[in-house]
């Protein structure tokens, strides 16, 4: 009886093809979708912030010191092969309300007419992180002498 192996190369090429085809993109979709016909159902000067949160959910985030305005942010992002995140689609929708929490106007700013966001570090630094042992021994001595 004679055993034959298959030859190095078609096994590589083999393994090559089952692991270059389990690579694929992983798109996903962030934030809520806000629809045409819940839009139609506000009404500019007389729907009010409640309403307009009963309406359409929860904002995604609202605006700081009492600015009068809501955001609802809908994004859909593809992480690649390699670990990059991209944004494929975004809008972003704006409700802004007076003084009487009445809505006032509505913008929508999509992925080509809003500022592109750059992200500056992977991480964000805190301190002590670049202490060296020595460095941390000593500023511990000199904190338990102060008290």
């Amino acid at each position: 009886m004679h055993v034959t192996f298959p030859r190095p190369k078609l096994v590589f090429l083999l393994i090559l093809m089952i692991v270059v085809s389990a690579c694929e993109a992983i798109t996903t979709t962030h934030g809520r979708l806000i629809q045409p016909a819940e839009l139609e159902r506000l009404e500019l000067g007389a729907t009010t912030q409640a309403e307009t949160i009963a309406i359409l959910g929860p904002p995604s985030f609202e605006g700081a010191f009492n600015s009068g305005r809501l955001y609802y942010n809908n994004q859909k992002m593809a992480k690649r092969v390699g670990g990059e995140t991209l944004t494929i689609e975004r809008e972003l929708m704006i409700l802004i309300f007076d003084s009487n929490s009445r809505l006032q106007s509505i913008e929508i700013r999509d992925k080509t007419s809003d500022k592109k966001i750059v992200k500056l570090e992977s991480k964000t630094p805190t301190p002590g992180t670049t202490l060296t042992i020595v460095d941390q021994m000593f500023s511990n001595l000199r904190r338990n002498n102060v008290d």
